[in-house]
């Protein structure tokens, strides 16, 4: 129980911030697709991809150790060993840095050239390559937080800092009338501005309280053994987030990625309560198992899981019921073009969470090589679909793949779980929600055959009465448990004390 109270409080924070955050975020698109044209947004997003993938080899996934590392020393009373750990990182990120960004650099031509042929591509390449050390600042930073399990810090950082200051600079370049390259500029100016504050949480709340605390040598075989499995999974995990984008630049214009993009951005909500919860889940799970408490650990699980199905059915049908309206009200028209593909995207999204935190549970029991070996199956599977539909379906055909991708993998990280460790997280209040979910689907699809919600006002309307209807609908078929009820009426105390 006093996981899941933990996992609650640290993961309302979390998930209140990246509401927070996804919000800024929506308004940040918002602008960036009225003030840049669909061209210079797809190939900025383009620029952005290969960054993307260009961090594998800054960090090669050594920041996904800390927050398995970090609470590990902690419970074993060796901080000494946290500030060696950090001190690591940060050595090994600074070498890393300089190599990847000078063959980007050398070599942006050449890749736009035989891959892309977009006109400006090369020249946002140059600039925004400088972006690479400061993300992966960011990246160490909000991962060491998670170790500490003090979200709250990376909420202030990723959720309202940066997406903050995005906002701020595009509205500037509203007001100048500046370009895409510009534009460029600016979004280093606020990552570096990120990464101070950044920079300042970790010294004052970190390195600080470690800074008379001697050094403990690390060992190293034993972070190795651990690590190069889930860095080596960290790169091909980032390769499946960006490899449509690639696919659909080599075949269509920069349009079509624009267009993806924002779907994807759409979806993203599905992923709120998994992500939130995942941050915390994994270093309170890792204090656990040294503790051999397997009861509480199972408990965790199931009841995080159940957590996770229930808010992802919510927004699965919310998505799948106004998802296109959405789409035009905040993005305009011209982004709405191919509505069936927000809706596959939406259900391998739903799919995928509902499975729970597999990949979480995996790594914080140290079973690395089993998780590189799940995402080799994602890289091969996605690639294999995207170069097999994307040419012929365009976007649609990249839902596609990336819908059979999330499905079939997360089934075979459950399976794996089951086999391992016996553990599985679905109950009879799993079909419950589904089974209401469906109900729901049913009345409020019938409803807007019959009366259709346009515009602000009424779309907002619907998703609130389809909110109330859904949430008493958990009540009415006693979906929530005593402990789900307490957990409840805490939150509800914290945010409402009198």
């Amino acid at each position: 129980m006093r996981s899941i109270n933990k996992i609650t409080k640290e993961s309302g924070i979390n998930f209140a911030g990246s509401s927070i955050g996804n919000l800024l975020g929506y308004i940040w698109l918002m602008l960036m697709t009225r003030f840049l044209s669909q061209e210079d947004f797809g190939s900025f997003t383009l620029a952005q991809s290969i960054v993307n993938i260009s961090l594998i080899f800054v960090l090669f996934g050594t920041h996904r150790t800390l927050d398995r590392f970090i609470p590990f020393y902690t419970a074993s009373g060796t901080p000494g060993k946290i500030k060696a750990l950090l001190l690591g990182i940060f050595r090994f990120s600074i070498i890393s840095n300089l190599i990847v960004c000078l063959v980007i650099s050398i070599g942006a031509d050449q890749l736009n050239k035989y891959l892309f042929n977009d006109p400006i591509l090369s020249d946002i390449l140059r600039i925004i390559v400088f972006s690479i050390p400061l993300l992966s600042v960011i990246m160490i930073i909000t991962n060491a937080f998670a170790g500490y399990k003090e979200l709250r810090y990376h909420v202030y950082l990723k959720q309202m800092i940066e997406p903050g200051l995005k906002i701020l600079f595009v509205l500037l370049l509203a007001v100048l009338g500046l370009s895409v390259i510009e534009w460029s500029y600016l979004y280093l100016i606020a990552l570096i501005l990120t990464v101070i504050f950044g920079t300042w949480f970790l010294f004052t709340r970190i390195l600080k309280p470690l800074s008379d605390i001697p050094i403990i040598p690390i060992d190293l075989k034993e972070i190795i053994a651990y690590s190069w499995p889930i860095s080596i999974a960290s790169v091909l995990i980032i390769i499946v987030g960006q490899i449509d984008y690639l696919i659909l630049g080599i075949y269509y214009s920069v349009v079509n990625i624009s267009v993806y993009r924002i779907y994807i951005q759409i979806v993203v909500i599905l992923r709120l309560i998994l992500g939130s919860m995942a941050r915390i889940y994994k270093p309170v799970i890792s204090e656990l198992i040294p503790q051999g408490d397997y009861k509480e650990i199972t408990d965790t699980y199931r009841r995080v899981s159940k957590w996770v199905l229930l808010f992802t059915t919510l927004g699965f049908l919310i998505v799948l019921l106004y998802g296109e309206r959405i789409t035009k009200l905040l993005f305009t028209d011209a982004y709405a073009i191919f509505p069936q593909a927000l809706s596959i995207l939406a259900l391998g999204t739903f799919l995928h969470s509902a499975y729970g935190p597999v990949g979480m549970t995996l790594e914080a029991f140290g079973n690395t090589k089993l998780v590189l070996v799940n995402s080799l199956v994602m890289v091969l599977m996605n690639v294999g679909l995207g170069f097999l539909l994307i040419p012929g379906y365009g976007i649609v055909g990249a839902a596609i793949a990336t819908t059979a991708t999330l499905s079939i993998s997360g089934l075979i990280g459950l399976i794996e779980i089951y086999i391992l460790y016996k553990m599985q997280p679905f109950s009879i209040d799993s079909l419950k929600f589904v089974g209401l979910g469906l109900l729901c689907w049913g009345i409020f699809y019938g409803i807007d055959q019959l009366l259709v919600a346009e515009g602000l006002l009424p779309v907002l309307l619907m998703i609130i009465i389809l909110s109330f209807v859904y949430s008493g609908g958990l009540f009415l078929t006693n979906s929530l448990d005593r402990i789900d009820r307490n957990i409840l009426n805490e939150i509800i105390f914290r945010i409402l004390p009198n």
